[in-house]
């Protein structure tokens, strides 16, 4: 599926790009060395990542941010130039004078450098979200969660940036803090001693729970990940369930689904995890990646499903294509009693921009 995705892309997007960016720009020169080096740095982003993945080197950080801009750029001019040949047909059509290839450039390149400078400066303004609820079964003191996922250590998350993060938290006094997986982006070796220092400085009386999103298995092997998760003060849920006396309820902790579209064989059934639910009176929390849907939760009777992984979509126009594919893209909603949560992240995947999204913070307090 890789390769064919990678196959349609080159074709669609890298050849369609580079032939409007030589006709506006480049005509002058030699069209089989123009277009073949715009196609180059058009699939520098996938060309890093494969580096790292095959030859095991992991490539600066500095380089990755470069190449991910690269992409936010190009994904944005080939819209804007599509946008402009759809006009231009329309203009043929009534015999109207059209615009040229020079002007289609300049139009696209400007535009979709502002968008992204304007949308990397959104990606770094995070917002808190408060939600207060109430659950149907009864809460016996009062609480309070922050809850975040998808911070994708890495290039744009950097260290300072994640201390920033972290004090925001803090300040938050939240009983209990819950990071819904996909902390690492692409590669263990990013989980430096700086990142483990910071997240050690999180504040929650009753502790940091964490479950595997789907880049943890992308990142190396489980134990090693373990390994930095537990220096870095986490309890982590794999397919477990724990109880949190001091307020008792439960916490459902699920193994990450590790495509979108598993078919969830490879970890426990929401069934199997809460018959180890010993007192199903009290209330229930589930952590889980992907939201799959809400199911699995109102089957269970569940009070709350905390999760990630969308983005939100990150970027227009993927928000509006991502708000398609998922019953809850972002947000939350009440069932019955049964309030699933999707949070759009805090960090983010390859292009560092949020166009029509924002980086938050989920806190939310918990009555009856």
């Amino acid at each position: 599926m890789f390769f064919v995705l990678l196959l349609i892309q080159n074709i669609i997007f890298s050849i369609y790009i580079s032939y409007h960016l030589y006709l506006s720009f480049f005509s002058k020169y030699k069209k089989a060395v123009v277009i073949p080096a715009i196609i180059l740095i058009c699939n520098a982003f996938i060309i890093t990542r494969i580096i790292e993945k095959s030859m095991s080197y992991q490539i600066p950080d500095g380089i990755v941010f470069i190449t991910d801009i690269i992409l936010a750029l190009f994904i944005y001019i080939f819209i804007f130039y599509l946008l402009i040949d759809i006009i231009k047909i329309f203009l043929r059509f009534f015999k109207i004078s059209y615009i040229n290839h020079y002007i289609q450039g300049i139009t696209a390149v400007s535009l979709s450098c502002i968008i992204v400078i304007l949308g990397f400066l959104n990606s770094h303004i995070t917002k808190i979200k408060e939600y207060n609820i109430t659950l149907n079964k009864t809460v016996y003191s009062p609480f309070k969660i922050a809850a975040l996922a998808d911070i994708h250590i890495g290039s744009d998350m950097s260290p300072a940036r994640l201390y920033k993060e972290i004090h925001t938290i803090n300040e938050l006094k939240p009983d209990i803090i819950f990071i819904a997986g996909d902390i690492i982006d692409n590669n263990i070796n990013d989980f430096t001693i700086e990142y483990i220092e910071n997240f050690k400085k999180l504040e929650a009386p009753l502790g940091v729970y964490v479950v595997f999103g789907n880049h943890e298995y992308y990142s190396g092997m489980k134990n090693d990940i373990l390994n930095r998760f537990n220096k870095a003060g986490f309890k982590t849920l794999i397919d477990n369930v724990t109880y949190i006396p001091e307020k008792e309820f439960y916490i459902i902790g699920r193994d990450s689904l590790r495509h979108t579209h598993s078919t969830g064989s490879e970890r426990l059934s929401i069934e199997t995890l809460y018959n180890q639910i010993d007192d199903k009176t009290k209330p229930i929390i589930i952590l889980d990646h992907i939201p799959l849907s809400s199911q699995d939760g109102r089957k269970i009777n569940a009070d709350i499903q905390i999760s990630g992984h969308t983005h939100d979509g990150q970027f227009f126009p993927v928000n509006l294509i991502v708000k398609k594919m998922y019953e809850l893209s972002h947000g939350m909603k009440n069932y019955n009693g049964f309030h699933f949560f999707v949070t759009s992240g805090l960090g983010l995947w390859g292009p560092p921009v949020r166009v029509g999204t924002d980086s938050e913070i989920l806190l939310i307090n918990v009555s009856n």
